[in-house]
């Protein structure tokens, strides 16, 4: 499902991508990686939860990285209400995304 909201540009990775994404109101649900610093979650859990977008951790950040055609990534956004919807689904069944 991740590739697949990736393919079709409803996915935007890294820092600066995602912080512009939440602040502008098109995230839609949040991505950490588990093994993302301290610092990093810690960013990401306040403005998401600011500005009332869900945040789910989930992979490693080579995994995310893959996704993202990376070699890693720790955060990610997922701009398409629908996609994020599925991929919460998916997780919630323990599927791998």
């Amino acid at each position: 499902m991740l590739f697949l909201a990736r393919r079709a540009g409803r996915v935007v990775g890294g820092d600066r991508a995602v912080r512009a994404a939440i602040q502008r109101g098109c995230a839609k649900l949040v991505l950490l990686a588990t093994n993302a610093s301290r610092r990093t979650k810690r960013t990401f859990l306040f403005w998401s939860r600011s500005m009332g977008v869900p945040v789910v951790t989930w992979g490693l950040k080579e995994e995310l990285g893959r996704i993202m055609n990376r070699a890693t990534c720790a955060v990610m956004a997922i701009t398409d209400e629908n996609f994020s919807q599925g991929i919460l689904k998916h997780l919630e069944r323990g599927d791998s995304g």
